[in-house]
């Protein structure tokens, strides 16, 4: 994969706005599968770059004869960090609930040992 590529001096700015958001999108289908695994690390350390690429696929004004090919690509992009946010949200969920269901059971055992504790202290 070519993140962080340098513009080559003979490839026209519209040739290379195209290639970088191509490699956006690629780069954000890569994170979806991330996500799907449960890489979260992955997925974050992916994104500081992607954010970076974006920013140089803008940098630049937009050839009006290629705004029809953005707009299709950008609605796809969304599509993608819909589905991305999507599988956040459902990770961060299952997280904060094994959270409650630890924090239970600690209060769980703290009172099964505190009534342990009562009753041999009663014999």
């Amino acid at each position: 994969m070519m993140h962080n590529e340098v513009q080559p001096a003979s490839m026209p700015q519209q040739v290379y706005q195209c290639r970088r958001l191509a490699q956006v999108l690629q780069m954000t289908r890569e994170m979806l599968a991330k996500a799907e695994a449960g890489d979260w690390e992955s997925v974050t350390e992916m994104e500081l770059e992607r954010r970076d690429d974006l920013a140089r696929c803008f940098a630049e004004p937009i050839p009006l004869g290629d705004s029809e090919l953005i707009a299709e690509a950008l609605a796809t992009l969304l599509h993608l960090n819909e589905e991305l946010m999507s599988r956040l949200k459902t990770a961060r969920t299952a997280v904060l609930e094994k959270s409650v269901q630890a924090t239970n059971n600690r209060q769980a055992i703290n009172s099964y040992e505190s009534v342990g504790a009562t009753l041999k202290s009663a014999s």
